[in-house]
């Protein structure tokens, strides 16, 4: 059984590893900030985020390692951010996999490693930097990746105060969401608030967690919780099996409106994987901050996760 757990364990990593390689476009927004800096933020837009990551070969480092690099879409010279990923199991949390961050000693000699392998091959342990305390622990549900950093010891000392980062991630092949957050770590008093969307602008489509229940008996008594899948509301997919292995795939519309009729609302499909008619439906207003569906076997409540436009701090 210990070998067959580890196996699923690396089979987790893998593909993470898979998932997360790519370039990834981002909108990125300012929710709030006390920082003085957020004042030459774009209020009434977004900035332009490309998020680079690709496998490196450092066996010295592990198995699986990716190479992330951050920078604004018009300057790409400029990276605003470069790091190792280290990619293992997590041993006590099933589907669970740890990335641990490593950043550069000197950052501009490192630039679109990417794209330069024989640079990668000089890379050695003294080149790199770990992070500590902000390790993002990433959980496999459904076809999701989800998770973050954990506690307060992940440090920010640039603000002049003692403040901690909680940096939270969803990947999947078709979304990629991240909220960074600087929170005081004296009282836990949030001083900025960032979020980053693909595909869609933050202050056209909002994104929902959609908590997911499920009842083996059928009962809506007996519903535990299953997985939780994070959609936009303009064509967000999630699929996930249950327990009793039905491959199923949710699907929330708004502003995208699938038929072609004007309708000002939102609408919840779940589905068989691959099946064209739905299993069942559900409506909500167009500004809904929720949207549910109960079978009794199964219930899907979903959230509003993006704040709307007139929300961000001036």
């Amino acid at each position: 059984m210990a070998a067959t757990a580890g196996t699923a364990d690396t089979g987790e990593v893998a593909t993470l590893e898979r998932l997360w390689a790519g370039v990834r476009d981002s909108s990125e927004q300012v929710v709030m900030s006390l920082d003085r800096g957020a004042a030459l933020w774009p209020q009434t837009g977004e900035r332009r985020v490309r998020t680079i990551v690709a496998p490196v070969s450092l066996a010295w480092l592990g198995r699986h390692v990716l190479y992330l690099e951050e920078f604004l879409e018009d300057d790409p010279q400029e990276p605003r951010r470069q790091l190792l990923l280290q990619l293992e199991p997590v041993a006590d949390q099933p589907h669970a996999v740890r990335a641990r961050l490593f950043t550069f000693a000197s950052p501009a000699r490192w630039t679109h490693l990417n794209n330069r392998p024989p640079l990668v091959a000089l890379l050695t342990r003294e080149d790199i930097v770990p992070t500590a305390g902000c390790d993002l622990v990433l959980t496999h549900a459904g076809d999701q990746f989800r998770g973050g950093t954990l506690g307060r010891r992940c440090l920010d000392l640039s603000g002049g105060n003692v403040r901690y980062l909680d940096y939270q991630l969803v990947i999947s092949a078709e979304l990629y969401w991240y909220r960074r957050r600087l929170l005081r770590q004296s009282d836990g008093e949030l001083q900025q608030e960032v979020i980053g969307f693909n595909r869609f602008e933050p202050s056209e489509a909002r994104l929902y967690a959609c908590r997911i229940a499920w009842s083996a008996s059928g009962n809506p008594r007996d519903l535990r919780p299953l997985l939780t899948l994070d959609l936009y509301e303009a064509g967000g997919r999630g699929r996930f099996v249950t327990p009793d292995g039905r491959s199923l795939e949710l699907t929330l519309h708004g502003r995208d409106w699938p038929f072609a009729v004007d309708r000002d609302a939102l609408l919840l499909l779940l589905q068989e994987q691959g099946a064209d008619s739905p299993l069942a439906t559900s409506w909500a207003q167009m500004d809904a901050q929720q949207i549910a569906l109960e079978l009794g076997w199964l219930a899907v409540r979903c959230g509003s996760m993006a704040p709307d436009s007139d929300e961000l701090a001036q």
